[in-house]
């Protein structure tokens, strides 16, 4: 009986370890035939009467293992390429908002998930939010405790890296009573850096700007630098871990904050731009961002949309950018009007779950109501269904606005902090030197001038 089992044992040794030229007796669902296989202890699998195709298999030691694959020249193998947005295949890549990995990759790519382990300092994400929902709702029972801030300028004075005087970026035309600009500040964010802890974007009757504020050793804020845009209208802007990112046409624009004085900054095409509702970037692994944008901006009576797009890094710089989907942008009907536009986003993952979340923030923008009136914001969550984003709403709330300190409407978003709380910012509208003496933002001089921000703690 030993000898019978010890032949037996040494058969089936001499099969798993036949070298690829070795003919080996086998079978697949009841059908027994010999070929070479494809390497030692590989499995494979037949198709179209194709000799064994290897596939990847775990050794005993717990790596992986592969070996190249040789078709039949007269048949070649038909390609499976990944497919962003499309309907979930048996073969395919994109299921529900995954996309499945490759042999070698650790696990599949999930569009609702963001990156909860981001630790303050990193380079390429922000930190999380602990409880959103519930942080956000009591946001909206007015547990906000806001803080009003200044930072400075001059108005004759060039600013790094091009140049630039504030006059040539913050100057507009009194369009409306009481010598209140045409053109205004388009977005306002808190980055990640302590020295250069705000950044912003300006439109402008010729071309727009962006400007970094800087902290300085006496606790003050002060303008650091100026860049002109190409258009008269750029973006709202966002923050993804040390890059100040906005778009410019079809050109998506990274903006290094540790060095906001350096001329060179990186660009990416982007299809079907939609950035008049304002963007939102969130880490979803290694490497690997989710980019949200909404338009159009403004209150007319129209359609407005959701694009999202899979961004990646390589080097750590931004390297290339895959449009996803696009759904509409939708809010309950018995919500407040105001709810449903967009001038700002912001995007956060929440600890924990990993949920990523959105708030869309606009405000009053019609007579009295656009100097003092409401502002609105919105919170929404990611969701996937068909291989499809969208954005659901969640809750709303509207807080007063005023343009001399806090423009919901014109540049408002929320951040996390380090503490992992939601910290809400709104900024004041416009500056003009040529303004009206009952400029309703306040009297400006040819030399020296401010704008005013509020900042909001949820308690």
């Amino acid at each position: 009986m030993k000898i019978i089992l010890f032949f037996i044992t040494l058969f089936s040794v001499q099969a798993c370890m036949a070298r690829p030229t070795v003919p080996v007796s086998h079978s697949h669902n009841g059908r027994v035939h010999q070929h070479s296989l494809p390497a030692n202890g590989l499995s494979h699998r037949h198709g179209n009467g194709a000799q064994g195709q290897s596939v990847s298999s775990q050794n005993n030691r717990g790596g992986t293992i592969s070996s190249s694959v040789k078709y039949p020249t007269s048949r070649p193998p038909k390609q499976q390429m990944p497919s962003f947005g499309a309907a979930p295949s048996n073969n395919g890549f994109l299921v529900l908002g995954h996309i499945k990995p490759s042999p070698n990759s650790n696990a599949p790519l999930n569009f609702t998930k963001g990156d909860v382990n981001c630790r303050i300092g990193d380079a390429d994400c922000n930190v999380c939010v602990s409880n959103m929902r519930q942080q956000f709702q009591r946001a909206s029972s007015g547990k906000i405790s806001w803080q009003s801030r200044p930072w400075h300028f001059k108005w004759p004075q060039k600013y790094p890296p091009y140049g630039l005087r504030p006059l040539d970026i913050f100057n507009g035309d009194p369009a409306y009573a009481l010598g209140i600009p045409d053109t205004h500040v388009q977005g306002f964010v808190r980055t990640n850096s302590s020295r250069f802890p705000f950044a912003g974007s300006h439109s402008h009757k010729r071309k727009g700007g962006i400007f970094v504020v800087q902290q300085n050793n006496n606790g003050s804020l002060s303008l650091a630098s100026l860049k002109q845009t190409t258009g008269r209208h750029p973006s709202a802007v966002h923050v993804l871990g040390k890059y100040l990112v906005y778009a410019e046409g079809s050109q998506l624009i990274f903006k290094n904050l540790n060095t906001p004085n350096n001329t060179h900054d990186y660009h990416l095409r982007i299809n079907q731009p939609l950035f008049g509702g304002g963007l939102g970037l969130t880490r979803l692994s290694k490497d690997n961002y989710l980019l949200v944008t909404t338009g159009p901006g403004g209150q007319k009576s129209r359609p407005r949309f959701n694009h999202f797009y899979h961004l990646k890094f390589a080097n750590g710089r931004p390297a290339s950018l895959k449009f996803l989907s696009r759904s509409t942008s939708t809010v309950p009907r018995h919500w407040p009007r105001g709810t449903s536009f967009s001038e700002n986003l912001s995007i956060l993952t929440e600890c924990g779950t990993g949920n990523i979340y959105s708030v869309h923030t606009s405000g009053d923008e019609k007579g009295v109501s656009a100097i003092r009136g409401n502002g609105y914001w919105r919170l929404s969550r990611l969701q996937s269904q068909g291989g499809k984003l969208s954005l659901n709403p969640q809750d709303a709330f509207s807080t007063r606005q005023n343009m001399s300190s806090c423009n919901i409407r014109a540049a408002a978003t929320v951040f996390a902090s380090r503490q992992h709380k939601l910290k809400f910012y709104c900024h004041g509208y416009a500056k003009d030197p040529d303004g009206s003496l009952f400029n309703v933002l306040g009297s400006s001089s040819r030399n020296e001038d401010y704008f005013k921000f509020k900042t909001g703690t949820v308690y």
